[in-house]
């Protein structure tokens, strides 16, 4: 899988454009809005779009 140009994050529904992905698997993530840093809680914007059917 290519890096995505950014993740979203499922607490706050916004974007972040700061992680770091080794290997293709994403390890440190940080969403500026609300502090959520837990990797489980992002999707890039294809999986968001899945999983809200939007």
């Amino acid at each position: 899988m290519d890096e995505p140009e950014y993740l979203i994050c499922l607490n706050c529904e916004t974007p972040t454009y700061q992680f770091e992905y080794v290997n293709g698997k994403l390890v440190q993530v940080i969403c500026n809005t609300c502090g959520e840093d837990d990797v489980t809680e992002f999707l890039t914007e294809s999986e968001y779009e899945e999983q809200t059917g939007g």
